[in-house]
């Protein structure tokens, strides 16, 4: 068999930036897009898609790190587009319907920010498929297994791919903080114990590197540092 056959082409993790948040094309046996990105930027990012090769019909499915507009909110769009499913986490589906995140309040001290920069709703959905933890996407030709990392909303999950040792992540620092025990004092970077146990969660699967919805690609042994 030749080694360009297509089923022999190797797994690979593709970023796509739309400013605001990050989409990743994760291309195995088919592509699955990981988050969809803001409202407003489907077009770009079908454009990028086909700048980078990757036909459109060869997507199996959309799987959001969590329903957070900056994540989630170019998913319905992008589902009738390419005519795909969305999988979402369990504890995220009832955002998805509601077409909301939750922004606690008062929310000290970038709430004022974030409510100025992101858009607090996009276009409601009901999910496909409702993801567990410890699953797995092979249904969709790649090797796609889900942790449960609490962010901005209960239900955020790290997928992490297995041949090339990333691990994709939403929000995995700035959202857990919100699930503090003070609910009438929420505040970034507080709960530090609640950021370890999500950082240690995903280090269990022994990322090469982890790829934020937000930024560049990090190292994991720059996680390791910063929180031992």
């Amino acid at each position: 068999m030749s080694r360009h056959a297509p089923e022999a082409r190797t797994e690979q993790v593709e970023r796509i930036d739309l400013m605001q948040s990050t989409v990743y094309a994760v291309r195995g046996q088919r592509t699955v897009l990981v988050d969809a990105g803001p409202a407003g930027h489907e077009a770009r990012l079908l454009r990028r898609l086909d700048r980078a090769g990757i036909p459109r019909e060869d997507i199996a499915a959309i799987v959001l790190t969590h329903c957070h507009p900056d994540h989630a909110g170019g998913a319905a769009e992008l589902r009738r587009r390419l005519d795909v499913p969305i999988a979402v986490h369990a504890a995220e589906a009832k955002w998805a319907a509601a077409g909301r995140s939750h922004f606690y309040r008062p929310l000290r001290p970038f709430g004022h920010v974030l409510r100025r920069t992101m858009r607090p709703t996009f276009r409601a959905f009901i999910p496909d498929i409702v993801l567990e933890q410890d699953g797995d996407l092979d249904q969709f030709g790649t090797s796609l297994r889900m942790l449960h990392t609490p962010g901005h909303t209960p239900g955020s999950i790290t997928l992490v791919h297995g041949p090339t040792g990333d691990a994709l992540v939403g929000d995995l620092l700035a959202g857990s903080v919100l699930r503090d025990n003070r609910p009438n004092w929420p505040f970034f970077a507080q709960d530090t114990a609640q950021i370890r146990r999500s950082v240690r969660t995903v280090l269990k699967a022994n990322p090469r590197r982890l790829l934020f919805g937000h930024g560049r690609p990090a190292s994991a042994q720059s996680v390791v540092l910063r929180f031992p």
